[in-house]
């Protein structure tokens, strides 16, 4: 099979950790700003604002995950045999952005932001 064919696959084999990354990236970014903007003194009920904002950046790239992991999942079980490995590769990939993403910007949920 041509590589061209397999572009797809090759690119759903690293996109789950380029949305990881860009979460990484996102995320280091809205605290710098926000810690020195003082969004972590202005209450937005029971959180701040600096953790509300990274906390809905967090679920957004866990959305985006998500979705890839389900257009994953869809060209995996469609794949013909020739592209099968490539498209469960892929899946399994994507699956575990997920799980480290989760491991990784969880403590957002509780930890100090600011000093």
């Amino acid at each position: 099979m041509k590589l061209a064919l397999r572009l797809p696959s090759l690119i759903l084999l690293v996109a789950g950790f380029v949305i990881w990354s860009s979460a990484f990236v996102v995320l280091y970014g809205a605290l710098s700003v926000g810690c020195a903007f003082g969004w972590d003194t202005a209450s937005l009920g029971p959180v701040s604002a600096l953790r509300a904002v990274l906390i809905a950046l967090w679920l957004a790239h866990l959305a985006a995950l998500g979705a890839l992991w389900w257009l994953c999942r869809m060209r995996a079980q469609k794949a013909g045999e020739a592209d099968a490995f490539l498209g469960w590769a892929a899946l399994h990939a994507t699956w575990a952005a997920v799980v480290v993403t989760i491991v990784n910007y969880g403590p957002i949920l509780g930890l100090t932001l600011c000093l």
